[in-house]
């Protein structure tokens, strides 16, 4: 038998009892100013003023002496710079900077998707220095490499070091930067993310057209380019540019993205074959999701196991960004 709690509030238990006052507590200096930082970004509707943005915060209001954000472009395995700092820990544009995933940094994105590791801090590494276009190593030390995560995959890095001080590794301050970047992770998430959803007032054209790309997708995930781009009156060339420049994804790949979460949440429901399950979340026909599904879960749907979402992080880790 459910008892009901009487009418009037938790009040009514206890005639005449005191009523609950709030007791002020001031969060501590530092808590408060990363709390402060991710409540910044959350408010920002830019893809690259919230990378920037996020290199600043690492620097000012976690305390780390010298940042950097690279993303992580899964299909050709590169990693793309953003916003960084010079030895002077001044911001400078990164954008022009290139290379492939390797060595520590690799080690650093696998060990936070296998095993959670948040990050990882690696000795005598190269310094490097990227300014004016140019590249140079300024020596060596311990550089601190903290991934960028959403529920799909690895977004990007966030490098820190000493900025050839004898500052030494602050542990305090490293798992503070990891909490920032699961906030930016879950920022940019390609899928549940709301980064492009709801423009802020005053944004630009490019943001505007973002939004209604993805407020129309999750609307329905079937619509492909061209039936986007006659709906919002633009090229398919300047929606897919628009969509890659703000989103770090193509706008295929981030309907497959979709498509793939919606696919796992009609499974979860345990009434649908795959066939039906796979046609509701938004794929044109089974060959279609079986090419999806083997490009981007390294796996046959037969293969796959009775509800995907189930195994969630299993998959899911086969789906790296």
């Amino acid at each position: 038998m459910v008892r009901r709690r009487p009418p009037g509030g938790p009040g009514a238990l206890e005639p005449g009892a005191p009523t609950p006052s709030p007791v002020d507590r001031r969060v501590p200096g530092d808590l408060a100013s990363l709390l402060g930082a991710i409540d910044e970004l959350r408010s920002l509707a830019d893809t690259d003023l919230l990378l920037r943005r996020t290199v600043e915060l690492a620097r000012d209001a976690v305390g780390l002496r010298r940042a950097g954000i690279f993303v992580l472009d899964r299909s050709r395995n590169l990693m793309l710079g953003t916003w960084g700092m010079d030895l002077s820990c001044t911001v400078v544009d990164e954008h022009h900077v290139v290379y492939g995933l390797q060595g520590s940094d690799l080690e650093a994105v696998d060990r936070s998707e296998e095993k959670g590791t948040p990050f990882g801090v690696f000795e005598n590494c190269p310094i490097i220095e990227h300014q004016g276009g140019e590249t140079r190593i300024a020596g060596r030390g311990w550089v601190a490499k903290t991934p960028v995560r959403s529920t799909h995959g690895t977004i990007g890095i966030l490098f820190n070091d000493a900025a050839m001080t004898d500052d030494e590794v602050d542990e305090a301050k490293q798992a503070q930067a990891a909490v920032l970047c699961g906030m930016v992770g879950a920022i940019l998430d390609p899928v549940r993310g709301w980064l492009g959803r709801s423009p802020t007032p005053g944004a630009s054209p490019s943001q505007r057209l973002l939004a209604s790309t993805v407020a129309m997708l999750d609307n329905d995930p079937g619509l492909g380019a061209k039936q986007l781009a006659d709906a919002l009156n633009v090229s398919i060339w300047r929606l897919a540019r628009v969509f890659k420049a703000l989103m770090g994804m193509s706008l295929v790949e981030y309907r497959n993205r979709l498509r793939l979460d919606r696919f796992e949440t009609v499974r979860d429901r345990g009434d649908a074959n795959l066939l039906d399950a796979a046609l509701e979340a938004g794929f044109g026909s089974y060959a279609q999701f079986y090419r999806v599904c083997r490009a981007r879960l390294h796996v046959r749907p037969s293969r796959l196991p009775p509800s995907v979402g189930s195994e969630p992080r299993a998959l899911r880790r086969s789906s790296r960004t």
